[in-house]
């Protein structure tokens, strides 16, 4: 494996170690490190081929509602669909009597209705909120590695060994010619640290193998030492071979991606196929989702969309690691100003988007937007609910469980039985604790006080792919080649879900006892 990937693998993992005994300079460089990986990709314009082969007017919110943009920002549909769709889950609340198999008789079941905004369907490939990000992200690389620019002729997709961003990116950069042919157009692969054993989290590595557009691959397992992770550092400060794209996908035009979700939403609030939320729930993992449902709203009220209107109106984002929730709890880091010099913040990622917007022809939304973020956006980072990054807390797995066991998902409009969900403890999960028990106390409220309201409603933004890929290549056969880490790793992870049963072990399994979990991507 190349000395890139050692570099920009060993970025997260050795800032903890280092900051103790280097301080306030290593800060600086990690930090000036990330600045460079988040604005690594940058904004092109959209080749006369994109011009031709995409419709952005018709598929995607941002572009009908700013037109203008369609010449100064390069997209590509990457196959999604056109709209995701809005659906409702029905399921007791947690503390009603149905969910503790209570058989005193009395009649004292509540059952709510959550909305969904179902981002996992937006690929029969792979789904979630990844694939609206990378539309701008892969085409903005395409356009620069067409252009001849050599660190565009292979990428760097990074995250821990569960990321949903590498899956993403392995998928989908195969459509638009990152595909390997004759070694070169490689997707390669940096997994910097494991996450909590979890086969959710083994299926994602597992799908990364099963394609055959990845070239080099770096995982925690492979020791490098204090002196090569520095080293590692300096040659990611100054390599031009490749490029490393954001963790989590979080750089502007990714974020201006997630804001084209949230005018899609808008439509279909105005079009009466989805209810006006009072809340949306959202995980917070790099923060790039989030930061662009925030400047959604802000330019759906900017374009005088009839949505969001609601005057209790709020985005919920909901930690997923332990280390940003700790930090939120202090300092507030993701939505406190003094922070948005710091990668990763909702702060830095809004405005670094808003720039962007600004620079393309777009309004400037940047006071709007911090305005937003003081009053409509609340963080959560109870400790109890975030666990530890990569898995299930005992109140997500609680909330999992629920859903699993009496959960019933339907169309909207029609009443039509939908598609589960995948509750993951990675993500999702962590935001459907709060989402229930907020929905739990609102309910309790208004029985306390004997009134009757309308019940709230509340919407979750569903982050996790529907489909887990598989692809042509023979995963299991690589994976048994993975070093011992790897494997203790995946020997540990164990099903969460009913729904989803597998196992995988090296030691006495087989590429069956998982398989059934995947889908076939051609």
């Amino acid at each position: 494996m190349g000395t890139t990937g050692v570099a920009i693998a060993c970025v997260t993992t050795v800032v903890v170690a280092v900051v103790g005994t280097c301080g306030v300079v290593v800060v600086v460089a990690v930090v000036r490190l990330l600045r460079r990986i988040n604005a690594s990709v940058g904004i092109a314009k959209p080749t006369s081929a994109m011009m031709s082969e995409e419709d952005p007017s018709k598929n995607c919110a941002l572009f009908r509602h700013l037109p203008i943009l369609s010449g100064s920002l390069a997209w590509r549909s990457l196959g999604a669909v056109a709209e995701t769709p809005i659906h409702k889950c029905q399921l007791p609340l947690m503390g009603s009597s149905s969910s503790n198999d209570d058989d005193d008789g009395d009649d004292d079941v509540v059952v709510v209705e959550i909305l969904i905004k179902r981002e996992d369907l937006i690929s029969s490939s792979y789904g979630g909120n990844k694939v609206r990000t990378l539309q701008h992200q892969l085409a903005v690389c395409e356009v620069r590695r067409d252009a001849g620019e050599t660190s565009f002729q292979q990428l760097v997709s990074l995250g821990s060994g569960g990321s949903n961003q590498v899956v993403a990116t392995v998928v989908h950069a195969r459509k638009l010619g990152w595909d390997n042919k004759n070694g070169n157009g490689a997707i390669n692969v940096c997994w910097f640290d494991k996450d909590e054993p979890d086969l959710d989290n083994t299926l994602n590595m597992l799908s990364v193998f099963s394609f055959s557009n990845i070239g080099f691959t770096h995982d925690w397992g492979t020791k490098v030492g204090l002196l090569k992770t520095l080293s590692g550092m300096y040659k990611a400060w100054t390599q031009k071979e490749f490029v490393p794209m954001a963790m989590g996908g979080n750089c502007p035009v990714g974020v201006l991606g997630q804001a084209g979700g949230i005018l899609e939403l808008a439509e279909q609030i105005q079009a009466g196929t989805s209810p006006d939320p009072d809340r949306i729930y959202i995980p917070i993992g790099s923060g790039c989702t989030i930061s662009g449902l925030i400047l959604g709203v802000c330019l759906a009220r900017e374009l005088n969309l009839k949505a969001f209107m609601s005057p209790d109106f709020k985005i919920v984002g909901c930690n997923v690691h332990e280390g940003f929730a700790l930090l939120d709890r202090i300092v507030g880091i993701h939505t406190n100003p003094l922070f948005k010099f710091m990668p990763l913040t909702i702060t830095h990622s809004v405005l670094g988007a808003c720039r962007a917007l600004k620079q393309i022809g777009g309004p400037d939304l940047e006071k709007k937007v911090m305005a937003f973020i003081k009053t409509n956006v609340e963080i959560r980072a109870d400790a109890q609910v975030v666990g530890i990054y990569g898995g299930h807390s005992e109140k997500s797995r609680e909330a999992a469980n629920h859903y699993d066991d009496k959960g019933v998902v339907l169309d909207y409009k029609t009443g039509e039985k939908k598609k589960g969900l995948w509750i993951c403890g990675h993500f999702v999960a962590k935001a459907f604790y709060p989402l229930m028990k907020d929905m739990e106390a609102e309910m309790k409220r208004d029985k306390d006080d004997n009134t009757e309201k309308v019940p709230p409603k509340f919407m979750l933004w569903m982050t996790k792919s529907a489909v887990q890929p598989l692809g042509n290549v023979d995963e299991w056969s690589k994976f048994t080649k993975s070093n011992d880490a790897v494997k203790k790793w995946a020997r540990e992870g164990k099903a969460e879900s009913t729904l989803r049963p597998g196992t995988v072990s090296i030691d006495d399994g087989k590429a069956e006892d998982y398989r059934s979990i995947m889908t076939k991507i051609l």
